[in-house]
């Protein structure tokens, strides 16, 4: 593996690599590193990271996810401590991938001496207790000891759902400084589950060196791609919602393009207000020479969605019925002329979370500013598609995306218009008028449709009327 003295050749001329670093126009107090890497005491903190990595012997293409939570939940006069790490890969290649995920709850009548997670203050030191042993994300320190700025290392391990050991351990260079999520704006401090003051930064520009092992897979891998994503709260994550945990749920994009720009995109979603967005809904980037932009002014459409097929079950699951979750997406941001088609490495890529989750790498192409661009990322999803509006909504976008042409009835767009039309009875209330129409107006067209085409439209029909 290389020393710090060798991965931190490329950056060592960077000004703003230096601990004490105030990221610009955020609150200090919240915002100055090494500090802001550490516990600082919050009710709710977690720690992201991903990447794509290639094996240098195999040259066999792989991505890494992983995940440190960290929740303080008051009860009376107690405060609960709720943690859990999730660790998974992904073969590139192979379209295939494994994780874990491993929890550190509060059981009642159980008195818990220790925990899993420990997090220190003042610096980044996070482990977690895995049945594979101590998994670590911590600041790397030079000869004399003394942390490195903005360079990890990364010991991850586990077992996935077939049983194969997971490791990979891992150097991690940082070449851009800390972006505040919202930009100059927010300066990193946004609404998320609807708590004012969700204090968020991520660093882009990654560098990665080491060695992943994984079942009878083992090799030295690089990657010069990927994010770090902090996020930490006053009060946990679940204060704000329902009890089934599902008002308030997300989409998350990230994509790195082969320009040098980095994006977060984030989309928050209120179930209870006809599945409205709520702030901060937004795009974060990142420019090759670590400026930072925001904007609220984009569009995500969704080009296809994917049935859940519940082998990863959540420790609260939806009422029972069909969900569906955005695969295939446009986004576009008009202000700063970008257009891309995200497509998934990796179909359904769950994870264990205590809601659903769905994380996993995508290829990413279009264009911006006039230029073709192309690049890797990750869509993570806890937004599930079930009720009969939003089933609706599924079923009309998947036609809408259909070919025009090769149809022995209406055209897709046509159909699409039918469905439509559904929701001014869902809003009558006339869930029987609605199930006519669907049966009358909509069955008949959807079975002229071309075969390779229909099956998707039909299999969320058939979601439609059950829900109704």
């Amino acid at each position: 593996m290389n020393t710090p003295t060798e991965l931190t050749d490329a950056a060592a001329d960077a000004a703003w690599k230096r601990y004490p670093y105030a990221i610009p126009g955020a609150d200090q107090a919240w915002f100055t590193f090494p500090a802001a890497e550490g516990d600082q005491g919050t009710g709710a903190n977690t720690y992201f990271i991903e990447c794509p990595l290639r094996g240098i012997r195999t040259g066999r293409n792989l991505a890494l996810m992983a995940i440190f939570t960290a929740m303080r939940v008051p009860l009376a006069r107690l405060t609960l401590r709720a943690d859990f790490y999730v660790f998974a890969l992904f073969d590139l290649d192979a379209g295939t991938y494994g994780t874990i995920t491993d929890f550190d709850l509060p059981q009642p009548l159980r008195v818990r001496r220790t925990h899993k997670l420990k997090v220190a203050r003042g610096v980044l030191d996070v482990s977690y207790e895995t049945s594979e042993g101590r998994a670590r994300w911590t600041t790397r320190r030079d000869a004399a000891g003394a942390p490195v700025p903005f360079s990890y290392a990364l010991d991850l391990r586990g077992r996935d759902g077939s049983g194969r050991a997971m490791a990979a351990t891992l150097d991690v260079e940082v070449a851009k400084p800390p972006a505040p999520v919202g930009g100059d704006e927010l300066g990193g401090v946004k609404t998320c589950c609807m708590q004012l003051g969700t204090f968020s930064y991520f660093q882009t520009g990654l560098a990665l060196r080491g060695r992943v092992r994984w079942g009878d897979f083992e090799d030295e891998v690089r990657g010069d791609a990927g994010l770090i994503d902090r996020q930490y709260a006053r009060e946990h994550f679940g204060k704000y919602t329902d009890l089934g945990n599902t008002r308030h749920r997300h989409e998350w994009r990230v994509l790195h393009l082969d320009n040098g720009w980095d994006m977060s995109v984030w989309q928050q979603f209120d179930a209870e207000r006809g599945d409205r967005l709520v702030p901060f809904s937004g795009v974060t980037a990142q420019g090759p020479d670590g400026a930072v932009r925001a904007t609220t002014d984009f569009h995500v459409e969704r080009l296809s969605f994917v049935r859940d097929p519940g082998h990863v079950k959540p420790m609260k699951a939806l009422p029972s019925g069909t969900a569906f979750l955005t695969d295939r997406f446009h986004l576009t941001v008009r202000d700063w002329g970008l257009s891309v088609t995200a497509e998934p490495c990796v179909a359904a890529p769950a994870h264990g979370m205590p809601i659903e989750y769905w994380n996993g790498p995508i290829r990413v192409i279009g264009q911006m500013g006039g230029r073709p661009v192309s690049g890797f990322g990750f869509h993570e999803r806890s937004k599930l598609w079930f009720r009969p509006h939003e089933l609706v909504f599924v079923l009309r976008e998947t036609l809408r995306h259909l070919p025009a042409t090769g149809h022995h009835g209406p055209s897709p767009q046509a159909i699409a218009n039918r469905v439509w039309q559904c929701d001014v009875l869902l809003a009558r209330g006339d869930v029987a008028g609605a199930r006519r129409y669907l049966e009358e107006q909509v069955a008949p067209a959807l079975d002229a449709l071309a075969s390779g085409h229909r099956d998707a439209a039909i299999e969320v029909y058939d979601a439609l009327l059950t829900a109704l």
